[in-house]
């Protein structure tokens, strides 16, 4: 799974969130920070099989997890405090663990810009989404993810009414960041569609997300193909 394909999950869960609650992933309604990213996996079929807490995803499951890095779309993010703070709870499985912060608090990077970080809160609807990273500090990588690639779902081909180039956006919003604009007549692989509106897809090796209503499927092309096969070997046997 890419990060593109888990930011997808990731929203996925949260739409069935209802309330916070310690210990849910999603699946009844109810979740905590780091159920959010466990239902996520789970709901893409993936099993999960380690400790379900945000301390122990930040030490074991969070590449570079650093302070103050740049914010990356799919990264998981932490808060954070330091021993000595009066609100400070570590569980004690860490207490031997040469990190001694205790992360208490994690959300995802649904949107690099404009920033959103979505995660699952004490709050009505339980999900919550912040534009500003605030405390935030710490972020980094889900172990488990890969950088792009993944088999296409199907070949389509870009359209438009008004014959102008279809913007490849970042993430699936029209106030995404534009990656590539894809001219009338492309070629595309859709990798996934996060929703009724959106594809994600592949254009010039560079993966990113534009409107379903600006892709037309090349089935029609590949029906007339076949139908041409179909006949030769008619007239095949009738020789034969």
């Amino acid at each position: 799974m890419d990060r593109a394909e888990f930011v997808e999950w990731v929203l996925k869960n949260a739409a069935r969130v209802t309330e916070y609650s310690n210990g849910g992933d999603g699946s009844n309604g109810k979740c905590d920070c780091i159920g959010l990213v466990i239902g996520a996996w789970r709901l893409s079929g993936n099993k999960w099989p380690w400790v379900h807490g945000s301390n122990y995803a930040a030490r074991y499951l969070t590449e570079n997890l650093q302070a103050d890095s740049a914010l990356h779309f799919g990264d998981l993010v932490y808060k954070a405090r330091p021993p000595g703070d009066p609100k400070y709870d570590l569980p004690d499985r860490y207490d031997d663990d040469p990190d001694m912060n205790d992360y208490y608090h994690v959300g995802v990077v649904t949107r690099e810009d404009p920033l959103e970080i979505t995660h699952c809160t004490s709050v009505p609807g339980g999900i919550k989404t912040d534009s500003k990273r605030g405390a935030w500090k710490y972020s980094g990588t889900f172990k488990k993810l890969t950088e792009g690639g993944g088999e296409p779902m199907d070949i389509m081909t870009v359209t438009s009414a008004n014959g102008k180039p279809v913007n490849l956006r970042k993430s699936f919003s029209k106030a995404a960041a534009v990656i590539a604009q894809m001219p009338v007549g492309s070629t595309v692989e859709v990798l996934s569609y996060p929703d009724s509106e959106w594809a994600r897809v592949r254009y010039n090796d560079k993966e990113g997300y534009c409107m379903r209503e600006f892709l037309t499927t090349q089935g029609g092309i590949r029906e007339e193909i076949d139908e041409i096969i179909k006949k030769l070997e008619e007239l095949k046997e009738r020789i034969t």
